[in-house]
């Protein structure tokens, strides 16, 4: 054989074209059927969320509801995506946490007014701050109270070491109900505004509580500490919050409860609690956990009684070294007949200082 005859073979030879570069199907499908598990497992948790009046134990899932939302529509967009499905839905679940984060603190820099005191009305802010059995910081948790400037404060797991708080704030705060060395009490209300008498329950079976009547022109004013039992403790939850709305109903005037619930907006706990009691929740921020500056979960809340109007939107203010954020809010309380009038719309609220 030739070279040329060997030149005219290699040109009859056809190349073996080589595999197209194409995802195999196996791997194609397999980000599809992750996010429809995604879907059917998030969509049944978000479900259940609504089966309490079944079970109760269900409601610890009621406090995660946004959460399950958030999943379940997450792995749905991450479905229909061409590539990096189960990618696109952790990024779309990741923003979606941090909006539910970054919402409170926007809405505490701009609260909105919705009122002004009018006439037999007489302004009075509150707040409740857990500041943590753990935290050490007292100089910054004193620090907070005085940014926020509440007319009354309860303050929550104070133990022995952080006494020194209440004495601090004596200058402003000079009145005082506390239980810090009560077993499972370590509560305080300090206030401006005289407190006519007080009480504490620890060992009982409603929840930690805390009492202050309050005297002088808002002597028909009565504030409320609470820190009820933690989750997954449904059952007993409920059974505190339960002896709590019959201790309620035993006083008369106006009622402001506050304090750290364990509980969110979602839960079954707090319809049964206000279909007792007749009190209405003021709050929805996520003031829980705080590490990440990027709280979750609303679980301090404020309620009230029907004369008691809210003149401004309740806020968070900053965690101190806690776990938890304090929550405040300025509301109108009736006077007491014996009070001065007020003139209408002579008290205007100020926006708090900002560190």
């Amino acid at each position: 054989m030739t070279t040329d005859d060997y030149e005219d073979n290699l040109s009859t030879v056809e190349p073996t074209p080589l595999p197209p570069l194409v995802e195999p199907r196996r791997r194609r499908n397999r980000g599809r059927l992750r996010c429809i598990l995604g879907v059917m497992v998030c969509g049944g948790l978000l479900a259940a969320t609504r089966f309490s009046h079944l079970w109760s134990s269900f409601d610890v899932l009621s406090h995660f509801t946004l959460h399950f939302a958030i999943l379940t529509i997450a792995f749905a967009i991450g479905y229909f995506m061409p590539i990096g499905r189960v990618l696109t839905a952790i990024i779309i679940a990741l923003i979606g946490f941090a909006v539910i984060g970054a919402y409170p603190q926007y809405v505490s820099e701009h609260p909105r007014v919705f009122s002004l005191v009018q006439a037999g009305e007489k302004p009075v802010r509150i707040m409740a701050f857990n500041s943590g059995f753990k935290n050490e910081n007292t100089d910054a948790i004193v620090a907070e109270v005085r940014r926020l400037d509440p007319d009354v404060a309860i303050l929550i797991e104070l133990n022995g070491g952080k006494s020194v708080i209440l004495k601090l704030l004596k200058d402003r705060y000079p009145h005082l109900v506390e239980c810090i060395a009560e077993p499972y009490c370590h509560l305080a209300i300090i206030s401006k505004i005289p407190i006519s008498s007080g009480e504490a329950k620890g060992l009982w079976k409603g929840p930690p509580l805390i009492r202050a009547t309050l005297g002088g022109n808002y002597s028909d004013i009565t504030v409320i500490g609470v820190h009820t039992i933690r989750t997954p403790h449904i059952r007993a939850q409920f059974g505190q919050m339960r002896e709590l709305a019959d201790f309620l109903n035993g006083f008369p005037g106006s009622t402001i409860v506050a304090g750290d619930f364990n509980a969110t907006p979602f839960a079954r706990l707090f319809k049964m609690f206000s279909e007792r009691t007749g009190l209405r929740r003021i709050t929805n921020l996520p003031s829980w956990p705080g590490y990440v500056e990027l709280p979750q979960l609303a679980i301090d809340h404020i309620f009230l009684s029907s004369k008691i109007r809210v003149l401004e939107e309740a806020r968070i203010g900053k965690r101190a070294g806690s776990d938890h954020y304090p929550v405040s809010a300025l509301l109108a309380v009736p006077s007491s007949p014996s009070a001065a009038p007020i003139g209408v719309g002579l008290y205007k609220t100020a926006p708090i200082p900002r560190p």
